[in-house]
């Protein structure tokens, strides 16, 4: 099951909140060869992101 997690982007310091796959659901997607998408900023679209809102 999905789980929602905290982000902020480290440059512009832009906070969202994104569901993200838990540990299982990476292993199957790796096991099947399946893409596990990278958490990117909603704003520009960059990956430089920090997990949690400090």
């Amino acid at each position: 099951m999905t789980e929602r997690v905290h982000f902020r982007y480290n440059n512009c310091g832009h906070r969202f909140e994104v569901e993200v796959l838990d540990e299982y659901e990476r292993r199957e997607a790796r096991r099947e060869k399946r893409p596990t998408s990278a958490v990117h900023c909603p704003e520009c679209y960059r990956t430089d992101v920090r997990r949690g809102w400090e």
